[in-house]
């Protein structure tokens, strides 16, 4: 029976009210390097945000099967399954024109990749004429659909019945009524019709056939179970390649600059750094089970704060201080992120953000105080800065790729982290900004 279914602003203020770092006026040369780095940001959060105006190409070899006549060879636009499903763009290389092909003009087309593409009428009322990419090929084919709502439907094909047959599961809920109390109860329960399809196409190998009991609508189980009953059953045979996770290292330099709030006493001073180099290594994984346009990256970051300010400070014997804060931060981050980035074009955009672990190397902080109508030396005082910190990061950034050997990224990010000091309130609120140019290795 078959299976069922740089400087600093200050001064005494009753109430805090601190401004967003990229709205601290600054003078002079810090300023001009402010304004640059906020426009080179603000350029690439609009490449990255941005619609993509002008159609996007990316051609790679491959082959276009007529419906009469040899095999045409050059290249194919790869631009995602949702647009391969109804249109193909092939140039015989890359100087000639593109011509389009509808489903229907053509029997198919492929990448010398991998990828395989056949012409099909969907069984729906219209009878719709696709694309499908062929997952695994022989007696019995196995077919993948992406509507326009970028969900996959999957189909069997046999030659000798060539209307596709739909492989369904679906989850349902039953209501269930308790004879005795009445009480009502929902169940959920999972039906699987693509059971019941494959064990009346499956019924020469019954080794096969019997392992349908156990299989659920996964891809790969799918494609394992075709695979092994066309090897069942002899003949030719095509399977999709694998996929598999791929791991990409990368480099990046650039600059990088902060901004604290010093509170002394009833003083608050919003500080900006130096802006000093900062570089990195980063590992960038995409794995196959993500959405294409979905990676990971995890990265040593390294960056540096240095602050200095002199202001009017009241000490032991009252006001006249002349004070002096100096900070020295170095630290080794550690960001986590999770990237969305555009898979095709000449240029690019993406968006990431996650968090970040920071490991300050270096921490040094310090107040100096000058009284000189008592002393001509100085009172240094040392503040304790805490040895980490944590927060979030967000970057936007585009990358260019250069062939095989791999691609270009520039960068703009902004990172949030917790309390500079160790007691809370003397030195918080850090916000950082950098620019960062890099390049990643492999495709």
């Amino acid at each position: 029976m078959p299976p069922g279914a740089a400087g600093s602003c200050g001064g005494t203020r009753p109430e805090v009210s601190l401004q967003p770092f990229y709205q601290i006026p600054f003078a002079g040369p810090a300023r001009i390097v402010l304004s640059t780095m906020k426009k080179c940001l603000f350029l690439l959060s609009s490449l990255a945000v941005s619609s993509v105006a002008i159609a996007q190409t990316n051609f790679q070899p491959g082959y276009v099967v007529p419906l009469s006549g040899d095999t045409l060879r050059g290249e194919v636009d790869s631009r995602g399954e949702l647009r391969g499903a109804t249109l193909c763009r092939f140039r015989a290389s890359a100087q000639a024109d593109a011509t389009e092909y509808k489903p229907g003009e053509i029997r198919g087309y492929g990448f010398d990749a991998g990828n395989s593409y056949r012409t099909a009428m969907l069984p729906n009322a219209a009878r719709t004429p696709a694309f499908l990419q062929v997952l695994a090929d022989g007696k019995l084919t196995l077919l993948r659909y992406t509507n326009e709502n970028e969900n996959k439907q999957y189909y069997a094909q046999t030659a000798s019945a060539p209307l596709l047959q739909p492989l369904i599961q679906r989850d349902t809920i039953v209501l269930q009524i308790n004879p005795q109390t009445q009480a009502e109860n929902r169940v959920s329960t999972r039906v699987y019709p693509f059971r019941n399809v494959l064990w009346q196409l499956m019924a020469d190998c019954p080794t096969v056939q019997t392992s349908l009991t156990r299989l659920e609508l996964q891809e790969a189980r799918l494609v394992k179970t075709v695979t092994a009953y066309n090897t069942c059953v002899g003949g030719p045979q095509y399977v999709i390649r694998k996929q598999t996770n791929k791991v990409r290292v990368g480099v990046f330099a650039g600059v990088y600059r902060a901004n604290v709030t010093y509170k002394d006493d009833k003083q608050y001073f919003d500080l900006t750094s130096d802006a000093l180099p900062s570089f990195g290594l980063a590992l960038h994984l995409k794995p196959a089970s993500f959405n294409p346009h979905l990676s990971l990256l995890a990265e040593l970051w390294f960056t540096r704060q240095k602050y200095s300010t002199t202001y009017d400070g009241v000490g032991p014997l009252g006001p006249g201080y002349e004070r002096t804060l100096k900070v020295d931060i170095a630290s080794i981050g550690v960001p986590l992120l999770l990237r969305y980035s555009l898979t095709k074009g000449i240029v690019r955009p993406y968006v990431q953000a996650g968090f970040v672990f920071k490991q300050n190397i270096k921490n040094e902080a310090e107040k100096s105080d000058y009284l000189p109508r008592f002393s001509s030396d100085r009172t240094t005082t040392a503040i304790d800065l805490k040895s980490y910190n944590i927060g979030g990061l967000f970057g936007v950034g585009v990358t260019i790729p250069t062939g095989s050997k791999g691609s270009i990224n520039l960068e703009g990010r902004l990172d949030k982290l917790d309390s500079t000091s160790s007691a809370a309130g003397i030195i918080s609120n850090s916000r950082g900004l950098s620019l960062l140019a890099g390049y990643t290795f492999g495709q």
